[in-house]
């Protein structure tokens, strides 16, 4: 009776998704292995356009597998099991059970699944914002996949790949993964993977403002999504279309585009897409002065976003909200809707950090297990972690290294030992510190100068006492290894104090601050790169320039927007600063004629992680700092730009 249930469960829900007769006759006739392979194709085939239905296959498939006990099923069963989650919008889920799949795939060492595993994982961790992990799982996948040549699946994984270049403004690296992309899809003939290659490629055009490339690429995602009929991604390059044609002032035709977008993502009840087709279309009707019926169209978009727990797109319906409230003059919503805005992108920042540093144990095992350490390794390797703050000052202190190694010549061979185990655990320190230096940075930059000063004032104790121990001895090479230690740790505490003004420590708002003395410091100390290039206007009001804050959190913004500043003129150019008294507040002025921020990116500029500069030259961190620090002084920040050149802050804090 339960097994007649189930196969007429099954064919209604086809039925009514609209399968092939063929795909039907296949579940009905089939048992035991290849029933289940029959509803793992059924999944593929209905987990975009009917999530909810293609859960309930997955389940059954995943029973079935159970029953069967074959452990490969199982594992594929949960992968797609996980994939449905993913197109849910529940990647917390997701990832759970692809992190089961992926276990049970590595203990059978079968190398297709493991393969997708990496996959997976490295998407979810794409889209929980863990940048750095996601890179490393998808470099896996697109490895194991050309060692054992593999063409199947290639394409999502280079798709991927190309996401995380796009997600960190590297928009011409991204469109080389996601060109390769669609050479691999259309090298199998996977047509669905085409028309998602053709639609990222027309985004990263669409950020670039490159419009005419980004039309035809969306043009011909459409096209093709139409000739296999996906719903899903036809849906996708509608919005791109309306997109280009809004950029283009085009509004009647971008609407059309929207509207068709939002019906047919209606159509397959694909929540993420109706939340963006509505976000599009409230921006539509905010270019075109409707702010009622903006509002009309987020308020139903959000519901959607917060539906699928898609906080990046709640995170841009709360910046949209502020605008349209800025636009019709009701200040106190606009700032009601900033305060959620800064809220939801604090948490989000927070979220990333705390993922990333409870991935540092899981990596540090990863290594053990990478480098097969010995017996004797391994114990070393637990007592470096359970010290490993210790480990790290080892590692960037220099003259730290010089004193282990004069405290442990007395023994030849436990030297030799010590030092051969001390260069593989640097190496996979730098490895680690790499690969975690988005969830390192704050714990960091919090803590070092207390943390650095308190082990050199215990080095320099030490060194002052072994030398009066040894004032009688006439060992020369001995008294040289003192005399660099010394100098060493002079010169590193000269640094640490040398930074006072920047790494001050505590909550407290409530010194007495010089925001004139702040700005004239940060000059000084860009002085080098501003010399006989850069013209220096200042004009400071003399009503008073004195303010209640944290002198520290104070030098650091104001370096991070005048370092801007001079980073964005590239030959010669002028920096003017103006300070002035407005009413009970204190307004200074920081303006620029170098490079202008085109108008796309004035809106992110306070994200964490955005930046336009290349890898290596920028963290994205500095402005969102910058923004987070006025704000803890009941401050505000105002940006204006022309992608033309030039740009002005108008920084306001209380007196």
């Amino acid at each position: 009776m339960r097994k007649a249930t189930y196969i007429l469960s099954i064919l209604f829900s086809l039925c009514l998704s609209g399968q092939s007769d063929s795909l039907i006759e296949i579940v009905e006739s089939s048992e035991g292995n290849e029933k289940v392979d029959a509803l793992h194709n059924v999944i593929l085939d209905t987990w975009l356009n009917y999530p909810e239905k293609a859960m309930q296959y997955g389940e059954d498939a995943f029973t079935l597998a159970q029953e069967i006990g074959d452990s490969i099923l199982i594992s594929k069963s949960l992968r797609l099991i996980a994939g449905v989650y993913y197109y849910k919008g529940d990647y917390d889920q997701s990832l759970e059970y692809n992190q089961k799949a992926l276990a049970l795939a590595t203990l059978l060492k079968d190398s297709s699944l493991m393969n997708n595993g990496y996959n997976n994982i490295g998407l979810l961790y794409y889209n929980l914002g863990s940048y750095q992990i996601a890179l490393e799982y998808l470099l896996r996948a697109k490895a194991m996949k050309e060692k054992i040549g593999e063409e199947y699946g290639m394409a999502t994984t280079l798709n991927n790949i190309g996401l995380i270049f796009d997600r960190l403004g590297e928009y011409d690296e991204a469109r080389i993964y996601f060109n390769q992309a669609f050479g691999a899809a259309t090298g199998i003939n996977k047509k669905d993977d085409q028309v998602y290659a053709l639609n990222n490629v027309g985004l990263t055009y669409l950020k670039q403002n490159k419009l005419d490339g980004a039309l035809s690429h969306f043009r011909r995602g459409r096209k093709l999504a139409e000739e296999i009929e996906n719903i899903n991604w036809g849906a996708v390059s509608l919005r791109g279309i309306g997109g280009v044609l809004l950029e283009r002032g085009d509004y009647d035709s971008a609407y059309y585009y929207f509207q068709r977008s939002l019906e047919n993502s209606k159509i397959i009840d694909d929540k993420k897409g109706i939340a963006e087709a509505n976000y599009f279309l409230a921006q539509h009707a905010m270019k075109s002065g409707n702010y009622s019926q903006a509002l009309d169209f987020l308020d139903s978009g959000d519901e959607k976003a917060k539906q699928m727990q898609l906080r990046q797109q709640q995170l841009e319906n709360l910046k949209l909200y502020a605008s349209i409230y800025e636009n019709t003059g009701n200040t106190k919503l606009e700032n009601e809707y900033l305060k959620k805005y800064i809220n939801l992108r604090d948490s989000l920042f927070l979220d990333v950090v705390s993922r990333n540093l409870n991935l540092i144990p899981l990596k540090l095992k990863e290594e053990e297990d990478r480098f097969k350490l010995s017996e004797q390794q391994v114990q070393i390797r637990n007592q470096v972690i359970t010290n490993q703050l210790f480990t790290l000052i080892i590692i960037i202190t220099v003259p730290l290294l010089i004193v282990m190694i004069i405290l442990l010549r007395k023994n030849d061979k436990k030297n030799k030992e010590l030092q051969q185990n001390n260069e593989e655990l640097k190496r996979t320190q730098k490895l680690l510190i790499t690969s975690e230096k988005m969830a390192s940075l704050g714990v960091l930059a919090a803590g070092v100068g207390h943390e650095i000063n308190n082990p050199l004032n215990f080095i320099k104790n030490g060194i002052e006492a072994l030398s009066k121990k040894l004032e009688d001895n006439r060992d020369e090479e001995l008294r040289s290894y003192f005399k660099i230690v010394n100098e060493g740790v002079d010169r590193a505490t000269n640094i640490v104090k040398s930074l006072s003004h920047f790494s001050r420590k505590g909550p407290d708002i409530d010194e007495r601050c010089n925001i004139h003395e702040i700005i004239e410091n940060c000059l000084l100390i860009l002085h080098s790169k501003i010399r006989n290039r850069i013209r220096i206007i200042t004009n400071f009001t003399s009503q008073g320039s004195v303010l209640k804050g944290n002198e520290g959190r104070l030098h650091q913004a104001m370096m991070n927007i005048i370092a801007n500043a001079e980073q964005a003129i590239k030959t010669e150019g002028t920096i003017e600063i103006t300070t002035r008294k407005k009413g009970d507040m204190m307004e200074i002025w920081i303006e620029d004629d170098g490079e202008g921020i085109p108008e796309e990116n004035l809106m992110k500029i306070s994200d964490p992680f955005f930046t336009t500069k290349a890898p290596g030259e920028g963290t994205g961190l500095g402005l969102f700092i910058t923004f987070s620090i006025i704000e803890e002084h009941n401050g505000h920040i105002d940006v204006k730009s022309s992608p033309q050149g030039g740009t002005k802050f108008i920084i306001q804090l209380p007196l």
